[in-house]
């Protein structure tokens, strides 16, 4: 059983192995809408697996990958979608969904929610990981997350929908998620939009708790957030398909709707770098 075992290993790795090298080699790679398995959390950065030439990997090609959507749309790529990205600091291939639409395009997807398809009741590893459907509802992950505005200057776009499609767009200039060891602490600033702020003045520099994480707002609110003593706005709440719920446990946005008690309809959020500029042409 243990050759078998070893045999086992040995495909596997060599299937992995030719998987990276492409790619390694590839400089933009759509994501074929396909699922495939979560790559395990324990395999080491790209660029940490051989340093030296003729390992399993060229750490030059992995830099001439996109480090994130802005930079698939200067590669001459404008349409929305999956496609793989490779965040400077991680090293490590991540499938994300561009929005290459929305005000110039070159928007990294961070969350999505709009019709109450995946539950954001999780636990910490669930958050730290990601989970959900790209082309649907989901939260790509701390880890993603950290990786993404952690290598350079990034803003945060959010996209609020009301239950008769009144819309409101809250926007940071800044954003930034530290790393798990100091909890994924978030920092935005430089807030403006169509609505007031709810987020940036009360969240900042928070930790992000889980119901799992022994943080009492996170409980009650079945969801993973940047609590403070608890929230002005949550977007991984409840969802309710009703607007008026009897909880205050929704997706909330308190000075749009002047209630904790009025979820939401449709969220997503969404970053990229500060200095983007659209183009008319790729």
């Amino acid at each position: 059983r243990t050759n078998s075992n070893l045999t086992e290993n040995m495909d596997i790795s060599s299937k992995l192995k030719d998987i990276f090298q492409l790619l390694a080699h590839v400089w933009l790679l759509p994501i074929i809408p396909l699922s495939l398995p979560s790559m395990p959390a324990s395999f080491p950065p790209l660029s940490h697996v051989n340093p030296l030439r003729g390992g399993l990997l060229d750490y030059d090609h992995v830099r001439n990958c996109p480090i994130d959507c802005a930079s698939i749309y200067h590669n001459g790529v404008r349409r929305s979608g999956l496609y793989t990205v490779v965040p400077s600091l991680a090293g490590m291939p991540v499938e994300v969904y561009c929005d290459m639409d929305t005000d110039g395009g070159g928007w990294t997807v961070i969350q999505r929610r709009f019709d109450g398809s995946v539950s954001f009741d999780r636990n910490w590893r669930d958050y730290r990981d990601g989970f959900g459907e790209l082309h649907s509802e989901f939260w790509l992950g701390n880890d993603h997350i950290h990786d993404l505005s952690a290598q350079g200057d990034y803003s945060l776009r959010i996209d609020l929908e009301d239950w008769t499609s009144n819309n409101c767009v809250p926007y940071m200039i800044s954003c930034s998620v530290e790393d798990e060891e100091h909890q994924y602490r978030l920092h935005v600033s430089g807030f403006s939009g169509t609505v007031q702020d709810s987020f940036s003045w009360y969240h900042d520099k928070q930790g992000f708790s889980t119901p799992d994480s022994g943080n009492i707002c996170a409980e009650i609110s079945h969801g993973g957030w940047w609590y403070n003593q608890c929230f002005y706005a949550n977007l991984n709440g409840v969802y309710y398909r009703v607007r008026i719920h009897k909880l205050p446990y929704g997706i909330v946005w308190h000075s749009w709707k002047d209630s904790d008690y009025y979820s939401l309809r449709k969220v997503s959020m969404m970053i990229r770098p500060r200095n983007f500029q659209s183009r008319s042409s790729p």
